[in-house]
């Protein structure tokens, strides 16, 4: 039984999202509600508040699910745990996914534009765009513990500045999404195996002296 309802809770949030994804990019976060979304799915409001506490709060979490659908987050998670003996492969394959038509399509989606005019600050409240820095930063730390089990099996320098390189490789992955959403990466987009690796010889670079 319980085995059910999880399922079926499952399920809901999923249907949730993909409407949610549908509306948000049809017709932006302002003009968006949950009850549009609810609607839309065919669900009662109280079956949407069951699951999100705010429309900010499911924006965040229909992110998430994107990015974890996509760009399979939980090998990057698996990458931080200590009995991962190869991470640093875990992570470049990670970044290696950005290449793939459909996460190219994703990045040049009307939700995407919608997102990074949240994040900018020309779009939508305070709040979720705080909401959506906390989740940036979330990630930065998912990176962040990555790159420690790196150093541990000895893939990268033991005087990494870690923070810096995290930042470094979240700037290059930023960028790259920008350059995609204008269709301006016909070499990187051949090429990209071998620029990761170029990126990672550059971020072995960025230790302090002991």
């Amino acid at each position: 039984m319980r085995n059910k309802l999880e399922n079926n809770s499952s399920e809901t949030r999923k249907k949730i999202f993909d409407c949610a994804q549908r509306l948000f990019s049809q017709r932006g976060y302002e003009r968006t509600s949950l009850s549009d979304i609810a609607k839309y799915a065919g669900l009662t409001r109280g079956a949407i508040y069951w699951h999100f506490k705010d429309k900010k709060d499911l924006l965040v979490e229909l992110v998430e699910y994107l990015e974890n659908e996509k760009f399979a987050l939980k090998k990057l998670l698996d990458a931080a745990n200590p009995k991962e003996k190869n991470p640093l492969a875990v992570l470049k394959k990670c970044i290696y996914s950005m290449v793939e038509d459909d996460i190219k399509q994703y990045f040049n989606s009307a939700l995407m534009s919608m997102i990074i005019s949240i994040v900018n600050g020309s779009l939508g409240e305070g709040d979720v765009r705080e909401k959506l820095m906390k989740f940036i930063e979330k990630r930065k730390n998912n990176i962040i513990e990555v790159l420690k089990n790196c150093v541990q099996q000895g893939q990268l320098p033991p005087n990494l500045v870690i923070d810096a390189a995290a930042e470094h490789l979240l700037a290059f992955c930023v960028g790259y999404i920008h350059q995609a959403r204008i269709e301006y990466v016909p070499y990187m987009s051949q090429h990209f195996e071998f620029i990761i690796d170029l990126e990672f010889e550059t971020i072995k670079k960025l230790t302090f002296e002991e």
